[in-house]
């Protein structure tokens, strides 16, 4: 999907026309940041997590990287809507004049913004997109999420060190799904185990009743599950445990789908859920806890964080960064080269910014849900893999 030559045109045009406008008094030092995420429809709730992470960020650092104004301009992109994540994209930069792009949270939605990222050398920041390859879609591309392969790798791993000899893969049917139903494979076979099925869920699935039934009788030790965190991830989970199949013996691991910000839905049948992920709001460091204490103090109960809004805190803090390197100016290699190996200390614990592949390198959390004396159901980190970078890409070389 390229960018036509009149689009070409017309975004140069528009870019001089805004640098000359910038040169103005009033508008001199302000930097705008397009905030592309769905703000409406079944997935509003990651735009509302991206919208705290980011106010907040703007609100701690009083809206000012070295020195320049920061202004953020919100775009809905409604969900799963590539053709309008890249016409919103194109109005940005072509008529808002961002410098910066950052949020998204679907495979098909960022990869239809890369293009846009290239062409005009504007940095963009996926905050969620797993697929590992997206990446590559861009120079201008890097990411402060997860990529499915950094935490389904060693949930294999995991499961089969548990005494799991068999398994059953479970996953959403598009692209971070194949990504997790072979790193789920690449985990657990490299240990030694051996996968009984493999299962594809069609996007937007309600009713998993066949699917289940068809795990029930396959008789696995585990199964491995991917679902787009949301709707069919808390579908997913709270079917599997009103069938029974964790009182029968099937365990279950899984990835994002067990955050806490999902785990009331499911209840007490949650308790014994395993999961492989980067993030906890319960997550025992200095910056994990400034950062619960601050958006619970500003948005109260729901300002409870997930991976949602690490990844958009983090990502923001790129576009300081940036900023900063580049003194303000509107230069997209030199921001995108400022971050490469460059490490912050997250709540999540520290993360890179790898400098070969522009990926995130971050540390994975082996865990298990369980309740708390209080009754909050949380996930209890059992063991820590240190600076995990994404395996796909080691298995993978650019050529």
């Amino acid at each position: 999907m390229k960018i036509s030559g009149a689009l070409k045109h017309l975004i140069g045009t528009a870019l001089f026309a805004t640098g000359m406008a910038l040169s103005t008094a009033a508008m001199a030092d302000t930097i705008k940041v397009g905030v592309l995420g769905s703000f409406s429809g079944p997935y509003a709730p990651w735009g509302v997590q991206f919208r705290n992470a980011l106010d907040l960020y703007q609100e701690q650092h009083k809206s000012k990287a070295s020195g320049h104004d920061v202004e953020l301009v919100y775009r809905d992109v409604g969900g799963n809507e590539p053709a309008r994540a890249k016409q919103l994209a194109q109005e940005l930069v072509v008529r808002d004049g961002v410098q910066y792009i950052i949020g998204l949270e679907f495979t098909p939605t960022i990869l239809a913004v890369a293009d846009i990222a290239t062409e005009a050398e504007v940095p963009t920041i996926n905050l969620n997109s797993g697929t590992s390859s997206v990446t590559r879609a861009s120079e201008f591309l890097t990411r402060t999420g997860f990529t499915q392969w950094q935490v389904a790798a060693p949930a294999g791993e995991y499961a089969f060190d548990q005494g799991k000899k068999t398994a059953v893969i479970v996953s959403a049917d598009y692209a971070p799904g194949k990504d997790a139903l072979d790193s789920f494979r690449y985990g657990f076979e490299k240990k030694g185990g051996k996968i009984l099925q493999e299962i594809k869920v069609p996007l937007g699935t309600t009713d998993f009743s066949t699917y289940l039934l068809r795990l029930q009788e396959a008789k696995p030790d585990v199964a491995l599950v991917f679902m787009p965190v949301g709707p069919m991830s808390v579908g997913f989970l709270k079917a599997y445990v009103d069938r029974g199949l964790l009182k029968a013996g099937i365990d279950v691991y899984v990835g994002a789908e067990a955050q806490e910000t999902d785990l009331p839905a499911l209840g007490d049948a949650a308790v014994g859920i395993h999961s492989v992920f980067t993030y906890s709001p319960y997550q025992d460091n200095p910056e994990n806890k400034a950062f619960v204490e601050a958006l619970t103090k500003k948005y109260g109960a729901k300002g409870l964080p997930n991976l949602a809004t690490v990844a958009a805190y983090d990502g923001l803090a790129l576009v300081y960064h940036m900023i900063g390197a580049t003194k303000g100016q509107k230069d997209g290699k030199a921001a995108m080269e400022s971050i490469k190996g460059l490490t912050i200390q997250s709540p999540r614990g520290p993360i890179t910014i790898d400098a070969k592949t522009r990926d995130i390198i971050q540390n994975v959390y082996l865990r298990v849900v369980e309740k708390r004396g209080d009754g909050m159901l949380v996930n209890k980190t059992l063991a820590t893999q240190q600076a995990v970078k994404d395996p796909w890409k080691e298995l993978n070389p650019a050529k």
